[in-house]
């Protein structure tokens, strides 16, 4: 009987260390997996594609600027309805995110420094500095810049 009682009790502790190996385990993905969807605060993945999207705005690449716009938006708004909301009296020629707060775990706000060039038939200087705020969303593992429809 002593001997069935230690083969029970060696089987269950068995049984104990292989379910925390594998808790261990799980865990260890988990955090891999988060450090992999960002890795940096949300602040800093804001600021990233922030000024991803400015340099795409900037070069023209309204394509790619319209991909970091909230699915939600792209689901309404077409590309050509996108392209079309930006006006030709102005060349933009610089940005700079100032600062990102993000006051909730699923929203922050990015400030900027754009800096552009009025096409107008006189010349008031060569730049112009103006600040924008921009709201980005975290949704389905992803910041997306939120823009009103």
């Amino acid at each position: 009987m002593q001997i069935k009682q230690a083969t029970t009790l060696h089987l269950a502790y068995q049984r104990l260390r292989t379910f925390s190996r594998v808790v261990l385990l799980a865990t260890g993905l988990a955090l891999a997996a988060c450090a992999g969807v960002g890795g940096d605060p949300p602040h800093e993945q804001v600021r990233r594609r922030s000024a991803e999207r400015w340099q795409a705005l900037i070069s023209g690449e309204f394509s790619r600027a319209y991909t970091y716009n909230t699915p939600g938006f792209r689901a309404v708004v077409s590309l050509d309805s996108y392209r079309r909301r930006f006006g030709s009296a102005i060349v933009w020629q610089g940005s700079e995110v100032v600062d990102v707060k993000c006051p909730e775990t699923t929203k922050c706000i990015a400030q900027l420094r754009i800096d552009y060039k009025p096409l107008l038939k006189w010349n008031i200087g060569d730049k112009i500095s103006t600040h924008v705020e921009e709201t980005w969303l975290f949704e389905g593992g992803q910041w997306w810049f939120f823009q009103d429809i």
